[in-house]
């Protein structure tokens, strides 16, 4: 299946992306947590930009993702429910492999913004605490790995 609007997509984002970082502050935050919301479960390009995207925002729009942690738990729900087809080849194995461990990463980088949150998303702390479980596999090696990496 050929995606015709990848490449539409992958530039906005990175437009969204120079304009946090060259003008904080100056998105509407209600589009731009939009757009983050939906771009967590696009292509792995995708992303990766929004991953971007959040670590260079967190810190200046918490109040941001804190309104919206219900929202990206279910977005990060729904690429970790992707399966791989057992006739996977190891390039696909591979991407499937970084996908999830970018998914634990948008977790990763928004758990102290929902640990201060006012009003806590019970998504989110049910999504996290499902990946932090030991038994999760993959899912909590990668959280153990990036939450030491800080």
């Amino acid at each position: 299946r050929i995606d015709d609007g990848l490449d539409a997509r992958r530039c906005a984002f990175q437009c969204v992306h120079m304009l946090v970082r060259m003008l904080p502050g100056a998105a509407n935050t209600d589009l731009l947590a939009e757009s983050i919301v939906r771009g967590i479960a696009d292509d792995h390009d995708i992303r990766l930009l929004v991953l971007q995207v959040i670590h260079e925002t967190v810190s200046t729009q918490a109040h941001m993702y804190a309104e919206r942690l219900d929202e990206i738990a279910a977005s990060v729900r729904k690429v970790q429910a992707t399966k791989l087809s057992p006739k996977a080849v190891s390039q696909e194995i591979e991407k499937h492999h970084a996908i999830l461990k970018s998914s634990v990463s948008v977790l990763v980088a928004l758990e102290p913004v929902a640990k201060a949150a006012t009003s806590p998303s019970a998504e989110f702390d049910k999504l996290l605490a499902e990946v932090m479980d030991s038994s999760n596999g993959e899912l909590s090696v990668y959280y153990k790995e990036l939450h030491s990496q800080g």
